[in-house]
């Protein structure tokens, strides 16, 4: 079975990732290929590129193609690449999924519009257009808003009749039971926070985790926590066995929630806080790209404060501000 599916053995690990830029602003990408042997080192099975933690608002069609290009030739063989292909029109969509195929990108992701701007039938003849034009395995974005889920139940069950479509990655908390229950043809529902992946695990099967930056934010080599609990639930050992280990990311997934997570929810984008944490670990990240701001120098000091009382992992004390 490919290693990079839903299903396999050892459970694959995803994560959403930032992309880096020069102090220019230019991409760098000699920093997005030492970031891509991070991942692999920490033993990530995959990465979710061009997506929310990638500032895809910030960046051309071209750029967005050239980090898939990137991607896929420096992880090639050793990690899997999915591409959120979404663009402001079908034709440009289906452009970019080719482009991944051709590159080599394992699923091209698609943003399920919001129940507010299109009908369930269009939501649903939007994903088969698509897919149509596309033969290659397709993952679906369900990003909750104040409202609640952007793809009901019902639509789901009638989008898992698309044979393309193989995973479904919800952030509607709330909703995700009842989607699971909708689920067909072997489409797998996965909640992304790793704060909730042991819970899914045990309640409702989940065997990926397609999640946020966590993975490479509390792992750094020679420390890989959430792969190492998630092996042991592989090697069929009990919740209990598991729990001390999981609960030890606490005070790591409090700092997370602060600064990515909550803001997030709140609608500001966590950009900033997440690529200054990642160079504070060893990864490229570099600045923003306007309309988000950089921290502000007190932020920025805070970040590094509840970073260091968590005992963050890797962390380069020498680069700290304060």
């Amino acid at each position: 079975m490919n290693s990079f599916l839903p299903g396999a053995a050892p459970t694959p690990l995803w994560a959403a990732i930032h992309t880096p830029f020069q102090s220019s602003l230019e991409l760098d990408e000699a920093g997005l290929r030492h970031n891509v042997r991070r991942y692999v080192e920490i033993g990530l099975r995959g990465v979710f590129c061009n997506g929310l933690m990638g500032e895809v608002w910030a960046l051309s069609l071209e750029e967005r193609k050239r980090i898939v290009e990137i991607l896929c030739d420096e992880g090639r063989d050793r990690l899997g690449v999915s591409v959120v292909i979404t663009a402001a029109s079908v034709n440009e969509t289906v452009d970019l999924g080719r482009h991944a195929k051709a590159a080599g990108a394992d699923h091209a992701v698609l943003m399920v519009p919001t129940s507010g701007s299109r009908s369930d039938e269009q939501q649903l003849a939007y994903f088969r257009l698509i897919c149509e034009r596309l033969d290659m395995p397709i993952v679906l974005f369900n990003a909750a808003t104040a409202a609640g889920t952007a793809l009901s139940p019902a639509s789901f069950a009638k989008v898992c009749e698309i044979p393309q479509v193989t995973i479904l990655k919800s952030t509607a908390y709330r909703e995700n039971l009842q989607l699971r229950a909708a689920a067909r043809n072997g489409v797998v529902v996965s909640d992304p926070l790793e704060e909730h992946y042991l819970r899914n695990r045990l309640d409702h099967g989940q065997r990926i985790l397609y999640a946020d930056p966590e993975p490479y934010l509390y792992q750094v080599p020679g420390y890989r926590p959430i792969a190492d609990y998630v092996a042991k639930l592989d090697a069929g050992l009990d919740a209990g066995q598991v729990m001390d280990e999981h609960e030890a990311l606490s005070p790591l997934r409090s700092v997370f929630n602060k600064w990515v997570m909550d803001p997030l929810i709140d609608g500001h984008m966590p950009n900033a806080a997440l690529k200054h944490w990642c160079e504070l670990i060893g990864l490229a990240g570099g600045p923003v790209r306007p309309p988000v701001q950089p921290l502000s120098g007190a932020q920025v000091r805070e970040l590094e404060r509840d970073l260091v009382r968590c005992h963050a992992p890797g962390l380069n004390t020498a680069v700290l501000s304060s």
